[in-house]
Formats: structure tokens, C-alpha cells, sequence
């Protein structure tokens, strides 16, 4: 792929094209989350138990996941701005054949196409984002886009919750599509002076191929693999290896084959492989944590879907107030100091969490997140720029590709990984807590006379004890999680300072005009 020559764009129409690429952006990573707290809503409406509702949600990161690290490719075959206008036209087209269907199979067959459709809007958005921009303020509109990658899953549960309860689940989808088209418009009027060179490169089908089947493989496995009870079950144990062997056999042929749809040889690049490295670690956690407090809060707590998402809020709060200042860090520091600094403080904020209990009150829990948000700010921007660093510009939107294939796929994994953890550790700690309270125990046989001469019956008692164990299991199972995801953070630390070692002659920063040592 190359690049015309073109004049960084200046005013109204860098700002607008701004404001139609960050909706491009916030419509994407919002419709990974937006629909989850929706699910009963859906399940409802169409007749259909939850558990088959969860499909909405996997049909959609599928189709995504499957277009993600191909979107170098399709740029090459379409053209840049092409594939970021046509990609939003069909998830508008898409959304209304959502809000639409009338049966489960209608809306699961048209989530995968919505998936299929913007997959490739997050890694085209970013590109066209540091193009746009001259090169001084590059690192700013990076800024700008990874703060609303941060904003958007953080939206998705608070808005989805809000719409499905007052205004009815297809509103979910109908909201995308005047944001999309008027994304589309725009893109196309002022954006086709920066189209780029079209190609015609061989169609990678063995590849292709590969990918889908590596995918569904391993999202299904992640989906079902609780439900299934992992490795119990002959599906699981079938659909794992499966996708295993798929990846391995994709990464080795796309490593030697010369018209690839997937570029792993940017993996040579060891900036651009450093931060593959962390998003995918960081990620894991992330999308864990993101998942479990709300989760806890509204199965034990007694909060709203609502209030479960306002609790979560705050983790936004210092990534918004801050990404307009990292740049500057950046290109002070370098990447890799406030890359340290974020898993420090991201690490700190986990071990604080894991002495959560049932007493801990809507502000504390909103302080956790604010906390476990510092270290995102610290950790967003310097990670998406260490992508770029070293990366050619004809490289982009298959580097940004791959990036976020592995940032949306070991997501999938560290929401199955800890809400399976939370679940088994649960379980565990809840076994322990009954066991001390049965009534061969003496204390808790003088227990449950006091309780019977208060006119208690056995039922009652029965079911107080295992709410209250349940409880208290539950809150014990998640700082258990927390605990692990805390050493995984500082355990990622000795790496980063090996990397800065190894970095400390870099010569210029690409998001930038000045030279700086990272």
C-alpha cells in the first residue's frame, strides 16, 4: 500500500472529520458491550432462554474478530478511505436489519455481518487519524483515539441498560445508524484526498480460511466453556485443540507465504512486537476486571444495571482528563517509562481491590475504578504509540490490524479466564464457609438455638446461612482474581525495563517532528 501525497488537513474540516472518525470509532467499541446487559431483554422478546441470547454477542465478536487482522489487506484491495465509508454504510445497514429481527437465527446472522462490517473501522479510524493530522500533532489525535477506545466499553453497559429498560432493546441498533451514516458522509466529502494507492494482491484463502476457523473455534470455546464445564465436556475438548492448531498453522504459513493476509512478520519489528506483547497481557486483565465488578455488584451488591455501570464510570475519568497531557509525556519520557509506571500503578490498584468485602460501599468501589484508571491513562497512549513507532506508514492498517485482533481476541480470554476463576473460587470459598456453620459444629449449634427461639424455622435458617456464605464466597472468590491479576501486572514490569534497556538508542518518534529517547 502507499500513500499519495497530501497536506495535513487544517480547521473546520480537521475537526469535523475528528468528531466523524471518533464516532466511528466510539460505534465499534460500544457495540462490544452495549448489547450485553441486554441479553435478558433480547432473551424475552424473542422467546429464547439467556443462554442462547449470549449468541447476539458472540456472532458479533466473531465477525469482528475476523476481519481485524486482514484489514491491511482489504485496504490494499479497496483503498483506505473506501473500506472506512463502506465499512460504516454496511454497520448502519446492519444495525436496522438488527433492531429488526424478529427471530434469534435473524438477529444472531445479522450480528456476525454488523461484526464483519466494522471490523476493520477500528484499525482504518486509527490510521486515518494519524494521516490527517500534521506531524506535530500526531500524538494528540492518537490521544483522542485511544481515549475513546477506553470510553467506549465503559459507555456500552451504562447506555445499554438505560435504553433496553426505557425505550426497548432494537434501540440499541437504531442508535448507530444517523451516527454512521453521518460518519460515511463525511469520510467520503472531505477525506478522499487522502485515499491510498490501490493494489491488487493475491487472495490468501489457505489463510483466510485458517483465520475463520481458529476464531469460531476458540469464541465459541470461550462463549460456552463455563456452561460446558471446559474440558468435561467433548466439545471443549475438541474445539480447543482445534483452534490451537489452527493459529499455529495460520501464524507459520503467513510468516512464509509472500501474499498474506495476515503480516506477522511485522513481529520482527521489536517495538511493534513489545507492544503485542503487553496490550495482549494488559488486555487480559483488563476486560476481566471490566467484567467481574459489575457482575458482583449486581448478583450480590443489589445494584441496577445502572448503578453497576456508574459504579465502573470513574475507571474513565483520569484516561479522559490525561490523554491531552501523555503525548507530551511521551515524547519526554519515551513510551516505556510511563508504560512501568501505568503497570505499577495498575497493579497497586488490583491488590487494593482484592480487600474488597460486602461492606465496601458505592463510593469505594468508584474509587477502586478511579484508581485502576490512572494506570490505564498511564498505559493507553504509549502502548498505541509504541505500535506505531517503528512501524512504516504503508504498514499501518495491517499493523493496527494484527494489534487489535490480539487486543480484541485475549480480551474474549480474560473474560472467560477470571469470570470461570470467580466462579470456581466461589464455589470453593463457599464449600469452606458452610463447613464451619453445620450443626455438628458446637458454636454453630448454640447458633442455631438462639435463632429457633426466636421462632426461626429450619427452611429460613437454611436459606439465610447459604446467603450469607454465598456472599461472603463470592466477595472472597473475586479478590482471589484480583490477587492473580495484580502479579500478572507487576510480573510484566521486569519485561518493560528490559525493553527500555534494549530501546535506549532509538532515534526519532514517528508521532513526532522531534528526535527522543524512549
Amino acid at each position: 500500500m502507499t500513500i499519495k501525497t497530501y497536506e495535513p488537513l487544517q480547521g473546520i474540516p480537521l475537526i469535523v472529520s475528528s468528531i466523524a472518525l471518533s464516532i466511528a470509532i466510539l460505534l465499534t467499541v460500544l457495540d462490544y458491550s452495549i448489547a450485553n446487559v441486554a441479553t435478558p431483554y433480547i432473551a424475552g422478546s424473542l422467546a429464547v432462554t439467556v443462554d442462547q441470547g449470549t449468541f447476539v454477542i458472540t456472532a458479533f465478536a466473531v465477525g469482528n474478530a475476523i476481519v481485524l487482522p486482514i484489514t491491511g489487506w482489504l485496504t490494499k484491495r479497496i483503498g483506505l478511505v473506501q473500506l472506512v465509508f463502506f465499512s460504516l454504510i454496511g454497520f448502519a445497514l446492519f444495525s436496522f436489519i438488527c433492531g429488526s429481527s424478529f427471530t434469534l437465527p435473524m438477529l444472531v446472522i445479522s450480528r456476525f455481518f454488523q461484526g464483519l462490517a466494522s471490523g476493520a473501522l477500528i484499525p482504518t479510524s486509527q490510521s486515518l487519524m494519524v494521516l490527517i493530522f500534521s506531524e506535530e500533532k500526531r500524538a494528540k489525535a492518537l490521544a483522542i483515539w485511544s481515549t475513546i477506545v477506553i470510553i467506549g466499553p465503559i459507555l456500552g453497559p451504562i447506555l445499554g441498560g438505560w435504553i433496553a429498560y426505557d425505550f426497548g432493546w432494537p434501540w440499541i441498533f437504531y442508535l448507530n445508524i444517523p451516527l454512521a451514516i453521518f460518519s460515511a458522509l463525511i469520510v467520503k466529502t472531505i477525506l478522499s484526498s487522502h485515499e491510498t494507492e490501490r493494489e491488487r494482491p493475491k487472495a490468501d484463502w489457505i489463510g483466510l480460511i485458517l483465520l475463520v476457523i481458529a476464531v469460531i473455534s476458540l469464541q465459541f470455546s470461550l462463549d460456552t466453556g463455563q456452561e460446558y464445564d471446559w474440558f468435561r465436556s467433548r466439545i471443549i475438548r475438541a474445539t480447543i485443540p482445534i483452534s490451537f492448531i489452527a493459529f499455529t498453522y495460520l501464524f507459520v504459513w503467513e510468516w512464509y507465504t509472500k501474499e498474506c493476509c495476515l503480516e506477522v512478520r511485522l513481529l520482527k519489528i521489536k517495538t511493534y512486537a513489545i507492544s503485542i506483547l503487553t496490550v495482549g497481557v494488559n488486555y487480559t486483565i483488563y476486560f476481566g476486571s471490566l467484567i467481574l465488578i459489575p457482575l458482583w455488584v449486581q448478583q450480590d451488591m443489589g445494584y441496577t444495571p445502572l448503578q453497576a455501570g456508574l459504579a465502573i464510570a470513574p475507571i474513565g475519568i483520569l484516561p479522559l482528563a490525561f490523554s491531552w497531557t501523555m503525548e507530551k509525556f511521551c515524547k519526554k519520557a519515551g513510551c516505556f517509562t510511563p508504560l512501568l509506571l501505568g503497570n505499577l500503578l495498575l497493579s497497586f490498584s488490583c491488590f487494593v481491590t482484592a480487600y474488597m468485602n460486602t461492606d465496601a460501599s458505592f463510593w469505594w468501589i468508584a474509587f477502586t475504578r478511579l484508581l485502576f484508571g490512572g494506570g490505564i491513562a498511564l498505559f493507553v497512549v504509549p502502548i498505541f504509540t509504541l505500535c506505531l513507532m517503528d512501524l512504516p506508514k504503508e504498514k499501518y492498517p495491517s499493523g493496527t490490524g494484527l494489534f487489535h485482533f490480539v487486543q480484541a481476541i485475549t480480551g474474549g480470554i480474560g473474560t472467560a479466564v477470571f469470570t470461570t476463576l470467580w466462579i470456581r473460587r466461589s464455589a470453593f470459598h463457599h464449600a469452606n464457609i458452610v463447613s464451619t456453620i453445620l450443626p455438628t459444629n458446637q458454636p454453630a449449634n448454640e447458633y442455631y438455638r438462639i435463632l429457633e427461639r426466636i421462632g426461626t424455622s429450619a427452611e429460613q435458617l437454611q436459606f439465610f446461612i447459604n446467603d450469607v456464605a454465598s456472599r461472603q464466597a463470592s466477595v472472597l472468590g473475586l479478590n482471589d482474581a484480583f490477587f492473580l491479576m495484580g502479579w500478572i501486572f507487576f510480573a510484566m514490569i521486569p519485561i518493560i525495563i528490559v525493553a527500555k534497556r534494549k530501546k535506549k538508542h532509538a532515534k526519532t518518534h514517528p508521532l513526532s517532528s522531534d528526535s527522543t529517547t524512549t
